[in-house]
């Protein structure tokens, strides 16, 4: 159990923490009556986090839930069953999500409510489908691949129209 001095500190560090991140998720890794993530597991997550400038806390629903009624963000801390973790992001949020989903698909036991992305609670769908999405370079080199696919039809079009009419002359 928690002294009152350590609750306190711990409150400060999320006011301080929490409207600074640009992406919140909120996951659960031990529910009851089912096994949860074991240390090295957890060790594991938060060296991979870490190594893309986020990190997970672990505090009482209490504390986060006095945070969140200050950001008005719409998320039901007591409506999530087990312990809640929080990932914070403070760079890439599409990076941090796949990290974490493509972890959870390896480790089962870690789960997801949902996440606070630009000051908007989205549900476990919602985030889900933002931590499927394809990263920002596959995204890209589809974007050149479709700029450039109508310049190297017409190219090739070109190509075999001069090379029938020089095999005619």
């Amino acid at each position: 159990m928690k002294s009152k001095s350590l609750k306190k500190e711990e409150l400060k560090k999320l006011k301080a923490k929490l409207p600074k991140s640009k992406i919140t998720i909120f996951t659960t890794f031990s529910r009851a009556g089912e096994k949860g993530l074991s240390v090295a597991q957890m060790s594991e997550l938060k060296r991979a986090l870490r190594a893309i400038d986020a990190e997970l806390l672990v505090t009482k629903k209490t504390l986060i839930d006095m945070v969140l009624k200050e950001l008005k963000s719409g998320a039901d801390v007591y409506g999530m069953e087990g312990s809640v973790g929080l990932v914070l992001g403070n760079d890439d949020v599409y990076a941090v999500s796949k990290k974490l989903y493509e972890f959870s698909k390896k480790n089962k036991a870690l789960q997801f409510f949902g996440a606070i992305f630009e000051n908007n609670f989205l549900g476990k769908e919602g985030f889900l489908e933002m931590a499927q999405m394809p990263s920002k370079e596959i995204l890209i080199g589809r974007l050149l691949g479709m700029l450039t696919y109508p310049m190297r039809g017409l190219a090739v079009a070109l190509s075999e129209v001069a090379k029938k009419k020089g095999a005619t002359v």
